[in-house]
């Protein structure tokens, strides 16, 4: 009876949380927080600064508090902290193009800060939405599971950026699968559309690898991903890059507005067959790709893969 009572207090939350609008701005152009009152069982506006609300007592916001997430502005420092969320982005190589800047995305866990979790699930629900330009869509359930288990995420800022936290040109976010111990996961890629075709997807593909090349000693061997089956230009990008198909799953990919199915494409790359980091993409000597992985593309996923 005990068991049954928790699951349906959690199931209620769940519904509840599902029904709330996440998307409620302040006056002052940032995302207000939400919170749950286990008493009232009511969602609450509020701001990530303890003790004090996003919100006066006329229901507007108080510009002078702190509604998450902060606004990063760009900046030569090698490495900017936010203390609302504990998140922590270092600067990664040179300049690309001399036009975008690129970080790498940390989740800090420091237990004497005062912090709220919301607040980095909200930046980065926030950010995926824009990214897809799919705003109706709910990606802060999966951005958990997929951050809280060894994720990290590489992203791209344009330098004339005045904000990095609300003008990220490209994301992708990486995890270790839980049953899974030898590949990185990709769970989310995706560039803004006015800067797509600046060649922001293969530079964010190449720091994947590199670094997967680094995990090599602690057993990685693969990167894999799932792909929607009708995302054509995604699909031809990563096979152009070495990945190649070893499964079809249909209906396993949440509604996605931009394609009539949920059928995916489970794809693979091996790190062994990767030979120069800096030219995969561009150069078919940077891969050594196997015959056999060609035939399982074609045998399992009836598709033939693009090469370059």
């Amino acid at each position: 009876m005990f068991l049954l009572s928790n699951v349906l207090f959690f199931l209620s939350i769940f519904i509840l949380s599902s029904k709330a609008n996440f998307d409620i701005q302040c006056s002052n152009g940032r995302q207000a927080l939400w919170s749950f009152d286990m008493f009232n069982f009511t969602f609450s506006v509020r701001c990530s600064t303890p003790g004090q609300s996003c919100r006066n007592k006329t229901g507007k916001c108080n510009k002078q508090f702190l509604c998450c997430p902060r606004t990063f502005k760009m900046s030569s420092k090698s490495r900017l902290y936010d203390r609302a969320s504990d998140i922590k982005l270092i600067r990664i190589g040179n300049d690309y193009k001399n036009l975008y800047r690129l970080f790498e995305i940390h989740l800090l866990s420091n237990p004497q800060a005062n912090y709220d979790f919301r607040t980095r699930w909200l930046f980065f629900d926030k950010t995926l939405r824009d990214l897809f330009e799919m705003p109706n869509a709910k990606f802060w359930f999966s951005i958990i599971d997929c951050m809280q288990n060894h994720g990290i995420a590489y992203a791209y800022v344009p330098l004339n950026a005045t904000s990095i936290t609300s003008n990220i040109s490209a994301m992708t976010i990486l995890t270790r699968q839980k049953n899974s111990t030898d590949s990185i996961y990709i769970c989310y890629m995706a560039t803004r559309k006015q800067h797509r075709r600046q060649g922001l997807g293969t530079r964010l593909l190449q720091q994947i690898v590199h670094r997967a090349l680094h995990e090599q000693k602690h057993g990685i061997k693969y990167i894999t991903m799932h792909v929607n089956t009708l995302n054509i230009i995604a699909l031809e990008l990563y096979e152009r890059c070495g990945w190649r198909c070893y499964d079809y799953l249909p209906s396993y990919l949440d509604h996605d507005p931009h394609h009539i199915t949920n059928h995916a494409y489970a794809l693979r790359l091996h790190l062994e067959n990767v030979k120069n980091v800096t030219s995969l993409c561009r150069d078919s000597k940077a891969i050594h790709m196997n015959p056999f992985d060609n035939e399982l593309s074609i045998r399992n996923c009836n598709r033939t893969p693009v090469h370059l």
